[in-house]
């Protein structure tokens, strides 16, 4: 008989106690969404999270822990991890130095997750979240500016090219720094946005 994913544990052990998901979610201090991902079993919880439910659900986080797919289910070999919150936010803050670097917000981000994917918890997931973010927003920023020199839009209203410009730095701006206040909080629902370039 396999063993239950982690997400499939949560719910039985919910059900079993006669708890709705907006109860359960509510009691963890968790976002109802986060929640429903993980019972589905699109996202792995880590750390604080997981720590939540277990408190929730009146069991100890070593009995939701010791799922072997807690790790595997994102690609990082069990019981190797280490947790290092800092380390997720510094990641995810790499991804600034687009204001430096052109496709700095890939190629750090990118460098920080090879290095460290399969030492610390949770890095794995969050590196593809962020880079398929990244990705995404940099296929739109620099067609655009391809799109607005090719067809001369440049020359002709080159206060609206810069304006579209400047919106499009200022909300990657404020995205990084919102999704950063979600890894504080332990929230799984980090870089919803985003093609699945990288799987």
């Amino acid at each position: 008989m396999s063993k239950l994913t982690i997400g499939e544990q949560i719910r039985t052990l919910r059900k079993s106690k006669g708890l709705s998901q907006e109860l359960l979610a509510e009691n963890a201090g968790i976002n109802l969404r986060t929640l429903q991902r993980i019972e589905s079993g699109s996202v792995v919880p880590r750390g604080e999270t997981l720590r939540l439910l277990a408190q929730a659900l009146d069991i100890p986080v070593e009995e939701l822990a010791a799922s072997e797919e807690l790790f595997a289910s994102v690609g990082e070999p069990s019981g190797l991890m280490r947790e290092d919150q800092g380390f997720l936010r510094l990641m995810n803050l790499s991804a600034l130095s687009f204001w430096f670097i052109p496709f700095g917000n890939i190629i750090a981000p990118l460098v920080l997750w090879i290095f460290k994917r399969n030492e610390i918890a949770g890095v794995m997931d969050l590196g593809k979240r962020i880079l398929n973010f990244q990705i995404t927003w940099s296929i739109i920023f620099y067609g655009f500016i391809c799109f607005g020199g090719m067809s001369g839009i440049f020359f002709k209203s080159p206060f609206m090219m810069l304006t579209v410009i400047a919106l499009l730095y200022f909300g990657n701006t404020v995205f990084i720094f919102i999704n950063t206040q979600k890894i504080i909080r332990g929230d799984e629902d980090v870089y919803p946005l985003g093609f699945k370039i990288i799987q």
